[in-house]
């Protein structure tokens, strides 16, 4: 019986990791301002990498609407790996906000109250690329911008906490404004040249946020008013429709350009 004990004292510890890294991330590790840290405080090397476009949504360009439920989808876009994890939240600068609602029990689930994350069956490859799809309710009206921000984990699925890759990723989405900012502002705004190929001239008032969009709600460049007018160079982004949402003292216009 002693022999017995001093094999699997040992092995407990490993098994506990597995297990808890497997089911699902705890709260508190997507890397945004109010967690602090994300999943390479316990998973190795790090440190964690800044992806950009692999979380979309169906909320309109113009804003969410208070009190509105929207699908938010997590995507790995151009990379594999055996297993994969990841946890996602949304927050103000100030606080966590809007709730989560799981539409696919057998792959996400809450991890606790202001997140979600994967389940055991979640880690496994569906796809290509990898997804994760879930609700989101957003918060009450005056809340403003809501950023989300989520960390995924590329596991090489050996049992342990080492040789894993962490990403990083995170989407800001506005507030729609009902009633009369968004025409007023769009009366101090204005786009050339349309349809256009290497930039576009924005036309807002001084500090105004610029964001570009593509038809699918990825966030493609973005820039602040520094004068009369702001320059944007688009020879990278491929031919079609895109979208740019202008933000002003909590106010918003939308314009649409054509890249050829």
């Amino acid at each position: 019986m002693k022999k017995l004990y001093l094999v699997l004292i040992p092995l407990i510890p490993a098994l506990l990791l597995l297990l808890a890294n497997t089911g699902g991330s705890p709260a508190g590790y997507t890397g945004s301002p109010l967690d602090g840290i994300n999943c390479t405080s316990c998973h190795a090397p790090g440190p964690a990498t800044q992806v950009d476009g692999w979380i979309s949504t169906n909320i309109p360009l113009i804003g969410y609407t208070p009190g509105d439920s929207y699908t938010i989808t997590l995507t790995v876009e151009g990379q594999s790996a055996p297993k994969y994890g990841f946890l996602i939240t949304s927050e103000t600068m100030v606080a966590k906000t809007g709730s989560w609602t799981i539409t696919d029990a057998g792959r996400t689930k809450l991890a606790g109250t202001s997140a979600v994350t994967h389940t055991t069956a979640g880690t496994a490859p569906q796809g290509t690329p990898n997804t994760w799809s879930f609700d989101w309710t957003a918060p009450a009206s005056g809340t403003g911008e809501v950023t989300f921000y989520a960390a995924v984990n590329l596991a090489n699925a050996n049992g342990g906490n080492s040789g894993d890759m962490i990403y990083v990723t995170s989407l800001p989405v506005g507030e729609a404004n009902i009633g009369l900012a968004e025409p007023d502002l769009s009366l101090h705004c204005g786009l050339y040249p349309n349809p256009a190929n290497a930039y576009i001239i924005v036309k807002a008032p001084l500090y105004a946020g610029i964001q570009v969009f593509d038809n699918s709600g990825r966030l493609l460049l973005e820039s602040a008013v520094s004068g009369e007018t702001e320059k944007l160079y688009i020879e990278r982004l491929e031919p079609g429709v895109y979208y740019v949402r202008i933000s002003h003292q909590g106010s918003y216009a939308t314009m649409n350009f054509m890249k050829y």
